[in-house]
């Protein structure tokens, strides 16, 4: 079985070894900046051994057709900012910032732009140091959120649904996959394969600060997830399709998911943030879609 598995698996695996090789050719001999004046600001963290690769994830963006006005790089080990690695280098001179800050677990990724920024002028980005995107990632992204600035967008989402009683989520492994077929706030987006935020939710975040760390630190999608809710700010999945891209092999040695989904802490703290008040809308909702 694992050698049938192997056999099916290698068209895949070949595909993300040359996706990989590209992307570090390119990363030796571009000189293009990867910033345009146009573009939504973008930020990443990175950690650990992914520190390695998460240059191959900045640089499939980098090479898009749209490309960010300001990108980046969040990581909490003075290590690693003392000793980036060639590829973050590279981009660094192409117009990558690499800022050392507090460790916010996975609110890392977003969480220091809000302290950073003053105001937010333009839309702003998130995305994954351990997955390669396409190079209409940003476009797509840029482009949902110019048509329909009012909605939180996402490459994936899930939905989430309620016991019989609507008296607090069923396990998070029971929900089914995002609606696609228009924006709502039953879907809860998965952030690794990348999203896009307004200046009106930035500054709805900024305001309530460091709160998250009180019921979900290790679940980023979560806190955004329940303030989209509050905020009534529904979530588009992009295009209607909920998406997966290639993951970068080493640099899932290291996840959260099998604290928070294989582990059930995702539930704990979906016990932790869902308020009566966030319920309450969910109940409704679940009745507007037949659930109820």
């Amino acid at each position: 079985m694992g050698v049938f598995s192997f056999i099916r698996n290698l068209p895949n695996k070949l595909h993300i070894t040359l996706l990989m090789a590209k992307l570090n050719f390119y990363n030796r001999l571009s000189s293009k900046s990867m910033l345009s004046a146009t573009g939504p600001t973008l930020s990443m963290t990175t950690y650990g051994v992914r520190f390695e690769t998460s240059h191959l994830s900045l640089e499939a963006i980098a090479r898009g057709k749209v490309r960010p006005s300001r990108a980046i790089l969040f990581v909490d080990d003075e290590g690693l900012f003392n000793n980036p690695t060639k590829g973050i280098e590279r981009l660094m001179k192409r117009g990558l910032e690499l800022k050392l800050v507090e460790n916010f677990g996975p609110h890392t990724k977003y969480y220091p732009f809000l302290e950073l920024v003053d105001d937010f002028e333009r839309p702003h980005a998130t995305g994954d140091d351990d997955h390669i995107y396409p190079k209409w990632w940003l476009k797509k992204l840029s482009t949902s959120i110019e048509q329909e600035p009012g909605y939180l967008h996402a490459f994936r989402a899930h939905c989430i649904r309620l016991n019989e009683e609507g008296t607090e989520a069923l396990p998070y492994l029971e929900w089914g996959p995002g609606i696609t077929e228009k924006p709502t706030n039953l879907n809860f987006y998965t952030s690794s394969m990348g999203e896009i935020y307004s200046p009106d939710f930035l500054r709805a975040a900024k305001q309530r600060g460091r709160e998250f760390l009180d019921c979900c630190p290790k679940n980023d999608d979560l806190w955004l997830t329940s303030l989209a809710i509050q905020q009534n700010v529904p979530i588009s999945v992009v295009e209607g399709i909920n998406r997966t891209f290639p993951a970068i092999p080493a640099s899932q040695q290291l996840t959260l998911e099998a604290t928070n989904v294989f582990g059930g802490y995702n539930d704990v703290q979906i016990r932790e943030t869902f308020t009566e008040e966030i319920l309450s809308k969910l109940r409704e909702l679940e009745h507007q879609h037949g659930f109820r």
